[in-house]
């Protein structure tokens, strides 16, 4: 009877703790509209510690807040600067690959021209 109490807490005990690691590393879920409560309902957090409610929420919020747009803000700024510089670089002459190739024809690698001086042999 014991035994099996004890291995029915175990069982619980077990699943309660795959449960808990299995949330964790899932993100919380974000609708794309945005956040359907306002951060300025912070304010009126009962669960604070030695700050008041805008020192320990709000601000903090706000901060993060006007770190990730310059982030964002940066992010675009190197990426058209690099659009502009892959632009500025010249395309190449060359042909794609596979393009006019063919079995043992060399004739794309050597530019030989003929001259009209030169006699052609029959």
């Amino acid at each position: 009877m014991i035994g099996r109490i004890a291995i029915t807490g175990a069982a619980l005990c077990g699943l309660l703790i795959t449960a808990a690691t299995a949330t964790a590393q899932y993100p919380r879920y974000v609708p794309p509209s945005g956040r359907t409560l306002p951060n300025e309902l912070n304010y009126f957090r009962r669960d604070v510690g030695v700050l008041d409610q805008y020192n320990a929420f709000v601000n903090p919020f706000r901060q993060l807040d006007n770190q990730l747009q310059s982030m964002q803000q940066q992010q675009r700024t190197d990426f058209r600067s690099a659009e502009k510089q892959i632009s500025k670089i010249r395309t190449s002459l060359a042909a794609p690959t596979g393009v006019g190739a063919g079995y043992m024809n060399y004739s794309h690698y050597y530019n030989l021209q003929s001259s009209p001086a030169a006699p052609r042999s029959r």
